[in-house]
């Protein structure tokens, strides 16, 4: 090999160690892309690559395999440091997103369920207990199942449009806001025959002006038990 040759031979090598060396320090990506630029796409690399015609054509196979070595090494060792550096911001925005369970709650507290709710669940465990089943309705009622079925009369004062919630649907003072769950009684002895044991948890509403004593939305809860033939509410 002539020295022309091994002079170009020693610059890809020289070029290969620096932009190696340079791809370990670099802090950024962007630095990684300025450094491909200055050594594989300008620089000595090129300067030797385009220098090659110049040698011996029995050195030209030489020189052009220590530039593609040079050329592989620079590669190899930028693509490692890309994946360092993604590898450690990767780390560095878990790290910023981590909750930090040292630090304690914010201060506020679990709530709870209405005390009406736990109330009520608690009497259906009572109940479901004893072998009763829990019974559900409507809340919008028809006259039928919340007046007639339970033998209130046409001039009941309980139908009264100052007791009673009345809903604009259908005939005039045939729908309304359920005034207790007896209807749920109703409904479940059209679909089952004795015996029958459940209970009718609910919402009902009347027409009362809201006070201490008083209020248009409240709970009842009644039962039905075909042993005794007996209907209770509270």
């Amino acid at each position: 090999m002539s020295g022309e040759a091994g002079d170009l031979v020693a610059r890809a090598e020289e070029a290969a160690r620096a932009g190696c060396s340079a791809a370990a320090e670099a802090a950024t990506v962007a630095d990684l892309d300025d450094l491909e630029r200055t050594y594989l796409k300008k620089g000595d690399l090129v300067a030797v690559r385009e220098a090659i015609k110049a040698v011996a054509a029995e050195d030209r196979a030489v020189v052009g395999r220590a530039v593609s070595e040079a050329q592989g090494l620079l590669r190899d060792a930028i693509d490692a440091r890309r994946g360092d550096l993604a590898e450690a911001e990767r780390a560095a925005g878990l790290e910023r997103e981590r909750a930090d369970l040292t630090i304690g709650g914010s201060g506020y507290r679990r709530g709870h369920l209405h005390l009406v709710t736990q109330i009520w669940r608690e009497l259906e465990d009572v109940f479901v207990g004893l072998g009763y089943k829990v019974a559900e309705g409507p809340e919008v009622e028809d006259d039928w199942h919340n007046f007639e079925a339970l033998n209130f009369p046409p001039g009941h004062p309980a139908r009264a449009m100052q007791d009673t919630l009345y809903v604009r649907l259908g005939e005039p003072e045939q729908v309304l806001l359920r005034t207790h769950t007896s209807p749920v009684q109703i409904r479940v002895m059209e679909e089952h025959r004795p015996p029958i044991y459940f209970i009718a948890p609910g919402r009902v509403y009347r027409r009362d002006t809201l006070d201490a004593r008083h209020s248009p939305v409240f709970h009842q809860i009644e039962g039905s038990s075909s042993t005794t033939g007996s209907r209770w509410a509270t």
